[in-house]
């Protein structure tokens, strides 16, 4: 029996069933196909870029000269229209999207400089080799277009036309052969994607495909047919009518392409039928009786239909135009939404770069704009659902734009300035409910899916080599009132040997303060843990003490009178090193250096980046930790701000007694996991606004002492110690904190551990 052969549209939609169904089935193991990924993708590649320039040349290169200039103008100007429509929608849908309660430890990835996109090396073809090479999909778009329209002169008919339209054709074919791939491509990126879903990620993408989907039914089916209205004497129901065929073609197979000629021939027979009906009831009778005459002879609506149509799916229309919208979804979701300089920049570069594969425009618009790109992979994974949603909107998009165009070429237009403000009205006001409607349903949909906080909340002291958690190999007392703290013993100080002191005492003294998160903090279970609890035990295993006593020094400008009365050895507990405490105490190297930055609700960062224009802010409410080193930083660099000092954090995230909270970019992080509505501002540049932390001792601490605890610093610095620890607490890289993603092979057969 011969089984019948599938079309290719038959083997993606199986592909893509496949992966979701493997992806859930071995869940995170899947992740060894990973590597997979970037090589299908860069298969598909291959043909994207020389096709889009040759067809872009041989389609404009094929108008007729002598009606190309007001063919093409009136065209332009139609496509223009279409765009500006697209963009105003799929903006507009982004207010759609609610509140992201989202919230990360501090990378250094912030501190790179993003450096804004060249628009001049996009546009300009300066090289169009270099171009093509670098993918810079704009400046190809432009050149060949250019080079289109000076092979116009031959009409069309030249021997370079000639050869390129068989270059097209080789192209088509070595496309054919690169689609067998698809299938198993997709198979692999759906595996991985599905793989390593979170149900959060699965809420997230229905934020978009829901979004797209509605934003997609009012402009393509709605606000497409009304434009041709406001154009034409046809009557709406009449536009779906004979759109429906193809659309419906378009949403069962996710492919527009093969609809161009059933486009072409719906459109033919739209004209014709009006043509023909002198009886025609369509508008009302004020319309009819200032229409143009509809005599067009048939061969003009034939040949313009013709050229129309295949023009249309060369530029990107509303269908193609989706990306942006995934953009703008991917900023949201990675809470680093585009502000609005860099949404002009999306929309002048993410046009001329969807001229080519829009599946593939993806990657390259995520880099320009900061974005991470691993989002790409969710794009590859939807793309079924995704393209039977933006294939009909193409389908819609061409349709309109091919009957606006004939419409105006054939002298059979007349704008309907009264429609065209009712329209308007209508378009604008569903926008508003449905984005109204799908806000509130995202926030209902979303709330308590925020796990975040649980990070740092949850994470505990990290474990040794052999398995052993740090704090579990010394003897530890956390003391958490100062009352509470037995006075030491009385010892010989001033023998200028501390280090012989604290062995022979046996326990080690370090003062902390809980609020210095991450490097001083209570978590969840009540145990005292962070970047300088950790280096305590570290110093203890050091001194060969089998006991280390922590005690409480929550007031900075205690801790001269602290070390020197023994109450503590050393304070370590993110003390920042500074011009006037050199004269009351004294300090070892330094081990870390953090960044300037302020704590702000969301939506204000950019505002709070650059010092300068914080200067200049009156009224602002500047909260510091009581007693630390930021104070005087307000003092000297914002004379206009009010200094609000407080003790713990709660002051100024829960009771709202300040503005903005000026902290260390790398405390601030930490922060903001447990209140993910704030966000942190670095200062720029990042290198001018640094400060150093480092181990306080007595002033009368030998030269002994302090050359101790340096060489034990730089010991932990050379053997990589401090860059794990900084790794580990800063930066939030913790193995084996997060919860294994759920898988049949894992939780329901038993088949891996």
């Amino acid at each position: 029996m011969k089984l019948p052969r599938l079309s290719l549209s038959l083997w993606i939609l199986i592909s893509v069933i496949l992966g979701i169904f493997t992806g859930l089935f071995f869940g995170e193991l899947c992740s060894v196909l990973a590597p997979f990924t970037d090589a299908f993708i860069k298969i598909w590649q291959i043909t994207v870029l020389p096709s889009v320039a040759i067809a872009l040349i041989v389609g404009v290169g094929s108008l007729k000269r002598d009606t190309a200039k007001t063919f093409v103008l009136k065209a332009a100007l139609v496509i223009l229209l279409i765009w500006i429509l697209c963009i105003a929608g799929y903006f507009a849908f982004q207010m759609a999207f609610p509140p992201r309660m989202d919230a990360s430890f501090f990378s250094t990835q912030t501190l790179a400089e993003k450096t804004g996109i060249d628009l001049a090396s996009q546009f300009i073809p300066s090289n169009p080799f270099s171009s093509l090479s670098d993918g810079i999909i704009p400046a190809t778009v432009i050149f060949c277009l250019l080079l289109g329209f000076a092979l116009m002169q031959d009409n069309g008919n030249g021997p370079v036309m000639n050869v390129l339209k068989v270059l097209m054709d080789a192209l088509s074919r070595i496309m054919q052969y690169v689609s067998w791939t698809f299938p198993v491509g997709i198979f692999v990126i759906t595996t991985v994607f599905i793989g390593s879903l979170t149900f959060e990620g699965f809420l997230d993408l229905q934020v978009y495909l829901i979004t797209l989907a509605a934003a997609g039914i009012l402009i393509g089916f709605v606000a497409m047919p009304l434009l041709i209205t406001c154009f034409t004497s046809f009557r709406y129901r009449d536009i779906l009518s004979a759109a429906s065929e193809p659309v419906i073609l378009a949403f069962a197979t996710g492919n527009e392409f093969i609809t161009l000629p059933l486009i072409a021939d719906k459109v033919k027979n739209l004209f014709e039928s009006r043509q023909m009906d002198p009886g025609d009831t369509r508008g009302s009778d004020s319309d009819r009786a200032t229409d143009p005459p509809l005599d067009p002879a048939r061969e003009d609506i034939q040949s313009q239909t013709g050229i129309l149509v295949p023009i249309a799916y060369t530029f990107p229309m509303l269908g193609e135009l989706a990306p942006l919208l995934f953009i703008l979804f991917v900023a949201w979701s990675y809470q680093n939404p585009l502000n609005l300089i860099q949404q002009a920049e999306l929309v002048l570069v993410g046009i001329p770069t969807l001229f080519g594969s829009a599946n593939l425009a993806v990657m390259p618009l995520l880099s320009l704009l900061h974005l991470p790109t691993d989002a790409y992979n969710m794009f590859v994974s939807a793309s079924v659902i995704h393209y039977s949603i933006v294939a009909p909107l193409t389908v819609m998009s061409i349709f309109t734009f091919t009957i606006i165009t004939l419409a105006l070429t054939t002298n059979q237009a007349r704008f309907r300035w009264k429609r065209a403000v009712l329209s308007a009205l209508v378009v604008i006001g569903l926008a508003a409910l449905m984005i109204f409607g799908l806000h509130a349903g995202f926030a209902q949909m979303l709330a308590g899916t925020y796990h975040d906080d649980e990070q740092i909340t949850g994470i505990q002291m990290p474990a040794d080599p052999a398995g052993n958690r740090l704090d579990s190999l010394v003897n530890t007392t956390v003391y958490l009132k100062r009352a509470d703290v037995p006075p030491i013993n009385p010892t010989e100080y001033g023998d200028g040997d501390e280090v012989r002191q604290i062995r022979e005492r046996g326990v080690l003294r370090v003062g902390y303060n809980e609020y210095n998160v991450p490097f001083a903090f209570f978590n969840e279970r009540g145990d005292l843990v962070g970047y300088d609890i950790e280096m305590a035990y570290d110093l203890a295993r050091e001194l060969n003490v089998s006991q280390i006593e922590f005690v409480p020094l929550t007031e900075p400008s205690e801790m001269p009178e602290a070390l020197e009365s023994g109450y503590c050895d050393l304070v370590m507990s993110a003390v920042m090193v500074k011009r006037d405490r050199l004269e009351q105490l004294k300090f070892t190297d330094p081990y870390v250096a953090v960044h300037l930055a302020f704590v702000v609700p969301d939506g204000k960062k950019d505002a709070f980046t650059n010092l300068e224009n914080v200067q200049t802010m009156d009224g602002l409410k500047v909260a510091v930790y009581n007693n630390t080193g930021i104070v005087d930083v307000v003092r000297q660099r914002l004379p206009l701000a009010t200094i609000v000092t407080i003790d713990s954090p709660k002051e100024f995230f829960e009771e709202g007694k300040a503005d903005v909270l000026m902290i260390p970019a790398e405390e601030g992080y930490t922060l903001t996991l447990k209140y993910p509505f704030y966000d942190v501002a670095i200062v720029e540049p990042h290198d001018a606004y640094k400060m150093l932390y480092a181990y306080a001792v007595a002033k009368n601490s030998s030269e002994s002492y302090l050359l101790a605890l340096n060489y034990w610093i730089r010991m932990e610095q050379d053997y990589g110690m401090l860059d794990k620890k900084y790794d580990y607490w800063v930066q939030g890289n913790i193995p084996d904190t997060a919860e294994p993603r759920w898988s049949v092979a894992k939780n329901v057969l038993h088949l891996v551990n």
